[in-house]
């Protein structure tokens, strides 16, 4: 039994440094077209010590890597926490970026009463954003609807003060016959990544904002697709 269960362990950890040097190959090698706007810029870089909650749909969820790697040489002390779901596939993606010093916070909202983290992953990301630290979420994940903004996003900005910068990214890829379609790059082609203007969330806004943030959301994926 143990030696099945190490078995196991041995091959998981193999697909994961495979997956992780494909993903490297693949994202490094394609010719990338950055369309930033300014403030987006800013918050993204934390140039003035003020963070963004980088916001895109879970789709796009293996392609955010390359704006970590576009950001990071700007701001060497910039430090990254992601929203990962607290299950099997959450492990696996939290490993994979691991190196990358892309720092997992796993936990999703409880369902049918069992507890998925999600408070607890809530007061984390809450802590990081005060603290100045940049928050990637994918607002339909981990599970969907494809493309429907949870609330958690909106809960989070609001209380922590910080800006949603809303991200569209697109490269030559396949797409996974999965809730989300998820995009898988292929090497050595084109791609575009898109940060549209900083959206603030208030009190006075709450209940209407989150059309907003979807409509930015399919804006920048447009217009990466261009």
């Amino acid at each position: 039994m143990s030696s099945a269960f190490s078995k196991h362990n041995i091959f998981q950890e193999l697909l994961i440094i495979l997956f992780r040097a494909y993903l490297k190959l693949a994202l490094k090698t394609t010719r990338w077209h950055f369309d930033v706007e300014a403030e987006a810029q800013t918050l993204l870089t934390c140039q003035n010590g003020q963070p963004a909650l980088v916001a895109c749909w879970h789709e796009c969820l293996a392609l955010s890597p390359r704006l970590w790697w576009w950001a990071l040489p700007q701001n060497p002390n910039l430090q990254l926490y992601v929203l990962i779901s607290r299950n099997n596939d959450g492990r696996l993606i939290s490993k994979v970026v691991d190196p990358w010093r892309i720092w997992a916070v796993q936990g999703s909202s409880n369902k049918n009463g069992q507890d998925k983290g999600g408070a607890k992953a809530f007061r984390e990301l809450l802590a990081h954003t005060k603290a100045g630290h940049l928050v990637a979420i994918t607002p339909d994940g981990p599970r969907g609807p494809r493309h429907h903004l949870h609330e958690g996003l909106l809960k989070l900005a609001l209380l922590s003060k910080t800006k949603i910068v809303p991200v569209g990214a697109y490269c030559r890829c396949l797409r996974l016959k999965s809730w989300d379609q998820l995009i898988i790059p292929l090497p050595f082609g084109k791609g575009k990544m898109v940060c549209g203007s900083p959206i603030a969330v208030t009190k006075d806004n709450y209940n209407h904002i989150g059309e907003t943030i979807i409509t930015a959301l399919h804006n920048a994926t447009n217009k990466a697709q261009q």
